[in-house]
């Protein structure tokens, strides 16, 4: 989802804004408050995942597609994690030069999704580029399982078609996947904020990312 609104707000410290987190934990509806309030594009990670996936075959990069599979939520969590994990590396590693290209061409952008990983998050040069501090990244966590669970239900996007069994397992491997997410975020001195409340989410971003405020909205 994109959006081409405003200018940007002069003051903004950063360029790209990064926000990571697990299935479920707010980023995209985070993503569109603060693109809005800013008045810079936002991005969903998800797009250039499929994107490669028609690109890039399974043979050629077997970790892009492997979520595919009619039986995937079978598989123990922990597996499914690592895949996860897999997803993520390979997405992020992608997205380099999307926040090089951003930084280069002084475009502000967010950009959201769980294939953003801490390690390419953390990092201060990008595709060769160096981008200094315009930069910034947050990651969301959800503590608990069965809230992930139930906001995955509500948010739909296929889990219903699921079995119960497979609901709870792409919610156990999520909440995995956050907990592997949010201990990498915080060994690379990334900021990590908890989804809820959800009410005052935004808030809670804006005062680590340094999202500057504007009088309107």
């Amino acid at each position: 989802m994109t959006s081409v609104l405003a200018s940007p707000a002069a003051s903004s410290p950063w360029t790209v804004l990064l926000i990571g987190g697990s299935s479920g934990t707010g980023k995209t509806m985070l993503a569109e408050a603060i693109g809005r309030e800013v008045g810079v594009p936002w991005l969903q990670a998800d797009d250039f995942r499929l994107a490669l996936q028609r690109l890039i075959t399974p043979q050629q990069q077997p970790e892009l597609h492997a979520f595919l599979a009619d039986d995937v939520w079978r598989h123990p969590a922990e597996e499914l994690r690592d895949r996860f994990i897999a997803v993520g590396e390979a997405v992020s590693h992608a997205l380099e030069i999307v926040v090089a290209n951003h930084v280069a061409t002084d475009a502000s952008l967010v950009l959201e999704g769980d294939g953003v990983v801490p390690a390419m998050a953390a990092r201060h040069s990008f595709a060769e580029l160096d981008t200094g501090d315009r930069v910034r990244a947050v990651f969301l966590v959800e503590p608990d399982e069965a809230v992930m669970l139930r906001t995955m239900l509500e948010r739909g996007r296929g889990i219903d078609r699921h079995d119960e069994p497979e609901q709870r397992a792409q919610a156990h491997a999520s909440w995995l996947y956050g907990q592997w997410l949010r201990t990498q975020a915080e060994r690379h001195g990334l900021p990590v904020v908890e989804a809820r409340p959800w009410a005052t989410l935004a808030d809670r971003v804006r005062d680590v990312v340094d999202v500057p405020r504007t009088t309107s909205r």
